[in-house]
């Protein structure tokens, strides 16, 4: 058994009334007073109150000796507002029939594609009447590319610009030295069609239309190199990225041999600059015979000095005549590379 309290701790139940009252009322005129008659009547009623404006007692930062404030407002990180989605119609407006056998089953009303060319008649036109079909299309598989309820991307895509693309086809700038402007900093979709086409490749345009988008000064010269007028690009060129300067497949001239004779390999004597056929002729286009950089005398100048030219017996009533009258430009049976009008120049003298 418990000792019995004695009579000085024990409190009767008017006591405990008063002091209530008592507190009750204390608060109340505090509520409505100043900061400096809060503190006066604290201090009358409770042992330990600090000094107005001096130290607190909020605890102190484990070994600083430095109060921790706790008045410092917590920041709290603000989350960015996600981003509204795009609603397909059906979905919005709770009509699942429209898609589904009923509101509680995930069957659809139809085979795969069916059901969404039920409401895309347009885009069933286009798409049966495109030659060339985007494999996902062509199989009905809508939903690998477009969320049939919402999405926050624009056409109800399930992932934004190329990482769309990417999740099937691979990164064609990957481990690639040389990239594509237009492909690095634009989307899949300015050169291709999703869905389907009438070109190669799901272009939305022939190759030749869809390069002079950017490049439309190729072919406003006199001498034009055949696949350029023939807008055959990709003869020579990469679309993407290539580990070549200017994204071609090939170095020269191994790309040119590809077209021309390869009129090195039985060659007793050849040109020392040969081997770089873009080092004497433009690729594309040009306004001299031959798709040349320069007229024959101006571009032989740069390596042939005039002063040694005029030197030599054999130009000694070549002023003003181009040199190919007399030479061959990548070969020949001799070192100075003379052709047979050479050869008989070269006899008389």
């Amino acid at each position: 058994m418990n000792p019995p309290q004695s009579k000085s701790n024990l409190r009767s139940p008017g006591q405990w009334a008063g002091g209530c009252c008592l507190l009750i009322c204390v608060l109340t005129l505090l509520a409505g007073c100043s900061t400096e008659s809060n503190h006066r009547w604290l201090t009358v009623f409770f042992d330990g109150v600090p000094p107005l404006g001096g130290a607190t007692n909020s605890p102190a930062m484990a070994g600083t000796g430095q109060t921790l404030n706790t008045n410092v407002p917590v920041q709290v990180p603000v989350q960015p507002p996600r981003p509204k989605d795009v609603m397909h119609p059906p979905f919005a407006q709770r009509d699942c029939t429209a898609c589904h056998e009923s509101e509680f089953s995930n069957a659809m009303r139809g085979k795969p594609g069916e059901v969404c060319f039920n409401c895309h008649k347009e885009l069933q036109k286009t798409f049966l009447a495109g030659k060339v079909k985007h494999q996902p299309v062509d199989e009905g598989d809508c939903i690998s590319c477009h969320n049939p309820h919402h999405s926050p991307n624009k056409n109800l895509l399930v992932a934004k610009g190329n990482d769309l693309c990417l999740t099937c086809h691979d990164d064609p700038l990957s481990n690639m030295k040389f990239k594509h402007e237009a492909v690095e900093s634009g989307d899949c979709l300015d050169c291709h069609a999703p869905h389907s086409t009438n070109f190669k490749g799901l272009l939305k345009e022939s190759v030749k239309d869809t390069c002079a988008e950017c490049h439309d000064d190729l072919t406003k010269k006199k001498d034009v190199h055949q696949p350029v007028s023939d807008g055959e690009c990709l003869d020579c060129h990469v679309p993407h990225a290539s580990n070549n300067k200017n994204l071609v497949k090939k170095t020269s001239p191994a790309l040119c041999w590809d077209c021309h004779d390869n009129f090195l390999e039985k060659a007793k004597f050849q040109h020392d600059v040969v081997e770089d056929c873009t080092s004497c002729h433009n690729p594309h286009q040009s306004a001299e015979n031959s798709l040349l950089v320069k007229n024959v005398l101006q571009l032989c100048g740069d390596c042939h000095d005039d002063k040694d030219l005029k030197a030599d017996k054999g130009h000694a009533n070549a002023a003003g005549k181009s040199c190919i009258v007399c030479h061959d430009p990548h070969v020949g049976t001799d070192k100075f590379l003379l052709n047979a009008n050479g050869k008989k120049t070269a006899a008389t003298q």
